[in-house]
């Protein structure tokens, strides 16, 4: 169902996996309609919605056009409906070096205020953290499509790992303010419950 012409971080060498929690689903960036499909059956009355099958089909063709990003994943949880309620794209960076010293570039990098074509943003915050991957910047996005006007909410923690010479960057954002608060905790959930494995993603 994955998209073969792109290499995969699987392919040889354990990858950054999340552990399976309720409501989420997770696969490779690339699949065709019929792992679209599959995608939306693994919900409940999915394999029936629309809206279910339109969250997936767009997570999945934003994670292929950003080039960079493999693995994808969406939170469908019941107490929104069962609707695609929050969206995770995976991205790793081979060839890191030090990596304090690299994480330390980032965390200069990351003072400015982004600036995104298209897009206003209307709140940012870049705070360092130590995960058990490695140290992280985590940085908050609060921003409003200048076009559609939808205001999105996102998250990005970056880690620097110790177990392997790459950086692993997550990227969580949800449409619904109200749901911000539990977004903030499911992602926190994943990134406890994260591990390097052999097995993941390709299977």
């Amino acid at each position: 169902m994955t998209n073969d012409a792109r290499p995969m971080p699987w392919e040889e060498d354990a990858v950054f996996t999340f552990q399976d929690r309720e409501g989420w689903i997770f696969w490779a960036a690339g699949l065709n309609e019929a792992g679209r499909a599959d995608v939306a059956a693994q919900v409940p009355g999915g394999e029936n919605s629309d809206a279910v099958l339109a969250g997936v089909r767009a997570v999945d063709e934003r994670a292929m056009a950003d080039g960079q990003a493999w693995g994808v994943g969406v939170w469908f949880p019941e107490r929104n409906g069962y609707l695609p309620t929050a969206s995770i794209l995976v991205r790793t960076f081979a060839d890191r070096g030090d990596p304090l010293k690299a994480f330390r570039k980032a965390v200069k990098r990351a003072r400015k205020v982004p600036r995104i074509p298209g897009v206003t943003v209307s709140g940012y915050s870049a705070t360092p953290h130590e995960t058990k991957n490695g140290p992280a910047l985590v940085q908050g996005l609060d921003s409003t499509d200048n076009v559609t006007g939808v205001l999105l909410f996102t998250w990005r923690l970056t880690f620097f790992p110790y177990i392997k010479d790459e950086v692993v960057e997550i990227e969580c954002d949800t449409p619904y303010a109200h749901l911000v608060d539990d977004v903030d905790e499911e992602f926190a959930c994943l990134m406890e419950d994260s591990v390097y494995s052999i097995v993941g993603y390709g299977e």
